[in-house]
């Protein structure tokens, strides 16, 4: 009987030694068997950035420490989502970015080419405006205001002068030049189109 007793502890001895106790992930998220996180963790540590997303059109302001040659920056997102930076030659994709994942991009390429040994980068959204020319009674820069539309946009530069020309507006966009009869859109509205940021908005004089 004694024998059977010593016997079955060894046996429940051995068996207990045997289970392996699995580590547990404090952050209490899947990872894969070769320990790297999952694209739902990968997706919150983009998320944890916080803040607005960088999209086509829109101007960003660049501040550089550590670069004597260059010491700020103003750049507008081009349709392609991409800005051009000073020793680099490819531009780079900065929308779909927030401000923090951009600045430590930016910081990398410059780093990681060895391009600067030391640079820290600071990215910061400018109020969007855009600019009327030509023709108008008070030509200048404007913010944009969400929604704003090509004839809101003459107005808002107080009208049209006595010598301009309706059949002939412009409106420069990421390089690309766009002509507009105003009258046909002041007679149809819904031919009128909205203003974005970095937009040149030019009335041009009439032929005498």
């Amino acid at each position: 009987m004694r024998k059977i007793l010593i016997f079955t502890v060894l046996l429940l001895s051995s068996l207990l030694s045997g289970c392996v106790v699995q580590p547990v992930n404090s952050s209490n998220q899947p990872i894969t068997s070769d320990g790297v996180q999952t694209e739902m963790q990968k997706a919150g540590d983009t998320a944890s950035y916080g803040g607005y997303t960088i999209r086509a059109g829109d101007p960003l302001y660049i501040r550089f420490n550590g670069i004597m040659e260059q010491q700020q920056l103003e750049v507008v997102v081009d349709e392609n989502g991409e800005i051009g930076l000073l020793h680099i030659e490819e531009p780079i994709k900065a929308a779909g970015l927030t401000t923090s994942a951009l600045e430590n991009k930016i910081e990398r390429l410059y780093v990681d080419g060895g391009i600067y040994k030391n640079v820290s980068v600071n990215v910061t959204m400018t109020a969007k405006m855009y600019y009327v020319q030509g023709e108008v009674n008070q030509p200048g820069q404007f913010q944009l205001i969400s929604g704003t539309t090509l004839i809101q946009a003459i107005a808002g530069a107080r009208g049209y002068t006595p010598y301009a020309n309706k059949k002939k507006v412009t409106v420069t966009r990421m390089g690309k030049v766009y002509t507009f009869n105003m009258k046909e859109l002041e007679k149809d509205p819904s031919k009128d189109i909205k203003i974005k940021a970095g937009d040149v908005v030019k009335v041009w004089q009439s032929v005498i």
